[in-house]
């Protein structure tokens, strides 16, 4: 005796499909589950960008045709301040660029964060005379090996093994590890995640040079770090991440950072990058303002 579904038959989620509502439903499944890699990701990015805006400010400008020396600060901001930047611009960016802007183009992108309050600093950072001793090391290589855990830093670390012709590929390996960055007491020379080489320091601040090692055979970028924190005040700080990309007008392929894309992503990681700093350096969660 054969099955048969009578008019009365009731089915769990509704009826089922038959015909061109069973090929409408398919598809509908096919395409959800086809952009699902997509839209979770994306999402996920999203939220976390938000997450991120509520700790952070970014900022970014490309000359040209923005100015290549910042532009006249508001009434609001501090005069040190304003001396701090004019400071950063002759140290970050080098000579020959600085005497010839009408020759590169230059892309910057800088992360700052809310001020954070020296009371919440861990103790063993504040010394007795309003001294932050070892602050800026222990920022810089929690940032490192968070950096280091990225898509990028592995990338970074795969062309490194596969690097036959780098002079000393395990040194430069070594680079990445924890326990170098732990260590690294990022003074001038000092190699980190591969790249980066520390040209010199100024107060709370390190500037790093993209500079691969001997034999590199990977993509080579012309740029900087300003990576450290400024003194807001007598009792709090900020946390400051600060990229900058050049090249020549003729000759040379966009950076990273003249993208909107890659300038967003970039964005995303350098505030992500600055959150997990304060938080290694902070005792408990710092308030959101």
């Amino acid at each position: 005796m054969g099955f048969s579904i009578s008019s009365a038959t009731r089915f769990p989620f509704g009826s089922p499909a038959t015909g061109t509502s069973a090929a409408t439903t398919t598809t509908t499944f096919r395409v959800l589950l086809a952009l699902a890699p997509v839209a979770l990701p994306t999402a996920y990015l999203l939220f976390l960008k938000r997450s991120l805006a509520k700790r952070t400010v970014a900022s970014a400008r490309i000359s040209p045709p923005d100015p290549l020396i910042a532009p006249a600060p508001s009434t609001s901001t501090s005069t040190s301040q304003t001396a701090d930047d004019d400071d950063d611009d002759e140290i970050v960016l080098p000579s020959h660029v600085r005497g010839a802007p009408e020759l590169f183009v230059v892309a910057r992108e800088k992360v700052v964060s809310e001020v954070v309050p020296i009371a919440v600093l861990r103790p063993e950072f504040v010394g007795g005379d309003g001294e932050l001793d070892g602050l800026l090391e222990a920022y810089l290589s929690a940032t490192m090996q968070a950096f280091a855990r990225t898509p990028q830093a592995l990338l970074l670390l795969l062309m490194a093994r596969m690097g036959g012709s780098l002079r000393d590929p395990e040194a430069c390996r070594r680079t990445f590890g924890a326990g170098y960055l732990s260590e690294c007491g990022f003074e001038e020379g000092d190699r980190v995640c591969g790249v980066y080489v520390v040209r010199g320091r100024r107060g709370g601040r390190v500037v790093l040079d993209l500079s691969p090692p001997s034999g590199w055979k990977g993509p080579v970028v012309t740029g900087a770090l300003n990576v450290g924190f400024d003194r807001e005040g007598e009792d709090g700080v900020r946390f400051v991440n600060e990229t900058i990309m050049w090249r020549r007008k003729e000759g040379e392929k966009p950076t990273l950072l003249e993208g909107k894309v890659g300038r967003w992503l970039h964005t995303l990681m350098a505030s992500w990058l600055v959150v997990k700093g304060i938080e290694a350096v902070t005792i408990g969660k710092v308030k959101s303002s």
